[in-house]
């Protein structure tokens, strides 16, 4: 009997990805003990071990690196036939799944995109979700989703990213700010005055702090936030500056009293929708995607008469 079955190999992919056996049993839905014996079996079966314990992490071995580069094709072609089989159930169901990774303000947009193909498709069943950029990769490859959304292109060989639309970064201070009158705002004044940023972790926090340093600015960074949707309340009641992207701006909490200005460097950045290269969407995946570029158009041209 060969040694090398697609269930020895497939524990052994998720353990080598993940680097643990128990985020490893979660990922593959088995017990951890489980996944602990079938690997204790496949390396005494192979004669040489594929992890050593370091610190509670497992890492690979040269045995298990030149073993994992051998199959991943295999791995992958085992991904596609998957996310084939996933295809064609959700032909049958009519089921559109799609997960966003959005600021608050842009859910709106989204929502009128979501009754559109409720409205069109009535039968269809619609599943939205909410994930960060590394569980959009992961579901897009595993055929659980059809579609992400969000601003960032996604880094993966196998994803493409279609822009719905180019939008930039804009300055938001409270209306009372001595910086208020002006027709733009310099990125250089995020070096003078008190100034509350997205963090880095957010979906524009690096593209701010990249550009600030490109232009020698060096913000105070001692208060951030991991939501840039409760920017416009913080920047109010703190009496700052801040940087945001245009919908969330120009939909503020009602209680943020703020002035929306242009900056004086160019910003931009994208709004993609992210979908498994080459997989052919289903109409009402096709129509969403029509709505929202749609939405986002309208939405861009209304903003850019307001700056």
């Amino acid at each position: 009997m060969s040694t090398l079955t697609i269930q020895r190999l497939e524990i052994f992919r998720a353990i080598y990805e993940n680097g643990s056996l128990t985020q490893a049993a979660s990922e593959l839905k088995l017990a951890q003990p489980t996944v602990s014996k079938h690997i204790s079996n496949f390396q005494r079966t192979l004669g040489f071990d594929l992890f050593v314990n370091e610190k509670g992490r497992l890492r690979p071995t040269v045995e298990a690196d030149a073993l994992y580069q051998e199959c991943k094709d295999m791995f992958d072609q085992l991904e596609h036939i998957d996310q084939s089989v996933q295809s064609l159930r959700r032909g049958s169901e009519q089921v559109l799944r799609v997960m966003i990774v959005v600021p608050g303000a842009q859910l709106r947009l989204f929502s009128n995109a979501i009754r559109a193909v409720r409205d069109r498709w009535p039968d269809t069943n619609l599943i939205v979700s909410v994930g960060g950029r590394d569980t959009q990769i992961w579901k897009l490859r595993r055929g659980e989703i059809d579609l992400g959304i969000g601003t960032p292109k996604l880094p993966h060989p196998d994803i493409e990213s279609v822009v719905l639309t180019t939008l930039r970064m804009v300055g938001i201070m409270p209306i009372t700010h001595e910086l208020a009158t002006q027709k733009k705002v310099s990125v250089s004044d995020f070096g003078k005055y008190p100034s509350i940023l997205p963090s880095e972790s957010t979906l524009y926090g690096k593209l701010i702090l990249r550009t600030l340093e490109h232009v020698g600015v060096v913000p105070d960074t001692r208060i951030s936030a991991d939501a840039p949707s409760q920017l416009p309340l913080l920047v109010d009641s703190l009496e700052c500056l801040s940087i945001l992207d245009m919908i969330t701006a120009f939909h503020p909490p009602k209680d943020a009293a703020i002035k929306v200005l242009p900056l004086d460097v160019s910003m931009d950045y994208n709004v993609c929708v992210n979908r498994i290269q080459g997989r052919v969407l289903t109409p009402q995946a096709e129509f969403l995607i029509e709505k929202l570029r749609e939405g986002l158009s309208q939405e861009k041209q209304r903003m850019e008469c307001q700056l």
